[in-house]
């Protein structure tokens, strides 16, 4: 089955083999799909063991969701079938020991309300055809829930196995840690404000989890310091040649460094090795096409090596 999570439309999304709805069980968790859980572990770790540098408080639960209008039209049926996400969102990886896991929730289980108000209706986001539309719709899906959890523990009524239940769900303050992975062939991670996207070939491409969590953080770091807002306050364009010419140039590589610093001190926080920035950095920029450096939306590698060199020589001992 398809799963589509799009955000950009430089991602081109590639098939993914629809699995059992059972869920499997791995030290860090329990998920429909392992690389999710994965994905979903990391991001846990970095938003937790960073909070103390976040300016604001996120509602960190451990639990990641799946929505109907992210399956393709002709899988949605199928997902229905096995995921029951026709009644509302549904858990698609819980990390060991989060909130999520404390209050018994598990991959398979369907949000039906919170605090005692359903959510939009998914087959009626899921019937939008325009992917910006029903994407916002789907995050509005997501900020019910968080903007809830802000104000304390929250009632969630979910169906299991057919059968409906109530659990109290509480959360914790952190860092934003809404991180999703996008099935795609393209070499990718990248933040838009609110979420942080990392394709499969990423995953595929990182060495270990503290590579990963580099990227992770990198992007997160990102959203926390509200880069793409910044960026549009000053007119450079999200995507395109111009968004590396001149001063767009300029501005996009401040927001670069000024990430990497950040992302060095959220990953030393959350207890992964720092020392894997650089070896990652190297492999990804000899992966891609060399343009000249005047086009380029990033900072040259030496210059990236100059900045995390910094940034780790900074980190206090431990």
């Amino acid at each position: 089955m398809n799963r589509l999570i799009l955000f950009l439309s430089s991602i081109l999304l590639v098939p993914a083999a629809m699995v059992s709805a059972q869920a499997g069980e791995s030290a860090q968790g329990s998920s429909l799909r392992a690389e999710d859980l994965r994905v979903a572990a990391v991001a846990y770790r970095l938003a937790l063991g960073g909070a103390p540098d976040c300016p604001a408080d996120f509602p960190l639960t451990g639990m990641l969701l799946h929505h109907l209008a992210e399956y393709a039209p002709d899988d949605q049926p199928r997902a229905i079938a096995l995921y029951q996400v026709d009644r509302g969102p549904g858990v698609l990886a819980v990390v060991a020991g989060g909130p999520a896991a404390r209050a018994g929730l598990m991959p398979g289980d369907v949000i039906l309300a919170v605090n005692k108000v359903p959510f939009p209706a998914p087959v009626l986001i899921a019937a939008e055809t325009k992917r910006k539309i029903w994407r916002k719709m789907v995050e509005a899906s997501e900020a019910q829930l968080e903007d809830q959890l802000r104000l304390g523990p929250v009632r969630l009524d979910i169906l299991r196995a057919g059968a409906e239940s109530v659990v109290m769900l509480d959360s914790i303050p952190a860092c934003p840690a809404r991180v999703r992975l996008a099935r795609s062939n393209q070499l990718n991670a990248f933040a838009d404000g609110k979420y942080v996207t990392a394709t499969t070939a990423l995953l595929d491409f990182v060495r270990n989890d503290d590579e990963l969590a580099i990227a992770l953080a990198h992007e997160m770091a990102h959203n926390i310091l509200a880069h793409p807002a910044l960026l549009d306050e000053q007119g450079v364009p999200r995507r395109g040649m111009m968004r590396g010419f001149g001063g767009n140039a300029k501005r996009v590589w401040a927001t670069e460094a000024e990430a990497d610093r950040f992302s060095i001190a959220l990953a030393w926080r959350a207890g992964f090795d720092v020392s894997a920035a650089i070896p990652f950095w190297r492999r990804l920029y000899a992966s891609r096409n060399r343009l000249p450096q005047i086009f380029r939306t990033h900072p040259s590698l030496g210059a990236r090596e100059k900045i995390v060199n910094e940034a780790i020589a900074a980190l206090p001992s431990r």
